[in-house]
C-alpha cells in the first residue's frame, strides 16, 4: 500500500492519496470483517452439526472442542500405527536372501520348466 501511495503522490502531489487510502482501508476492513463473520458462521454450523454444545469443555482450550480433540487424537494414533507397520515391512537393514515375492516367482518358474519338461 505504501508503494502505491508513494507512486500516486509522486504524480499528484503530497497528501493527494490520503482520501483514496482511507477509502481503501475502510473497504478492506469491511471485506475482512465479513470474511471473518462468514468463517465463524461456518465453524458454528460445523460445531452444531457435530453435536457440540459447550463452547469450552473441560480439558480443551478456547477454539478447540472435545469431539474435534478426540478425532485429532484418533487420526494421530492411526498415523503412528501406519508408520510402525511401514517400519516393520520395510526394514532399513539389508535382507538376507531374496524377498518372498521373488522367491515365489523363481519357484513357479522352476516348477514349470524343470519339473514338467
Amino acid at each position: 500500500m505504501k508503494a502505491v501511495v508513494s507512486s500516486f503522490e509522486a504524480v499528484a502531489g503530497n497528501g493527494a492519496a490520503t482520501v483514496y487510502t482511507t477509502l481503501a482501508q475502510k473497504a478492506m476492513s469491511k471485506y475482512f470483517r465479513n470474511l471473518k463473520d462468514a468463517i465463524m458462521g461456518q465453524i458454528q454450523a460445523t460445531k452444531k452439526a457435530m453435536g457440540e454444545k459447550d463452547p469450552v469443555a473441560p480439558g480443551t482450550t478456547k477454539g478447540e472442542t472435545l469431539r474435534l480433540k478426540i478425532i485429532d487424537q484418533a487420526l494421530r494414533q492411526q498415523r503412528a500405527f501406519q508408520q510402525m507397520s511401514m517400519m516393520e515391512t520395510h526394514p532399513w537393514r539389508p535382507q538376507r536372501g531374496l524377498p518372498e515375492c521373488s522367491v515365489s516367482v523363481l519357484r513357479a518358474w522352476l516348477f514349470e520348466y524343470f519339473l514338467h519338461p
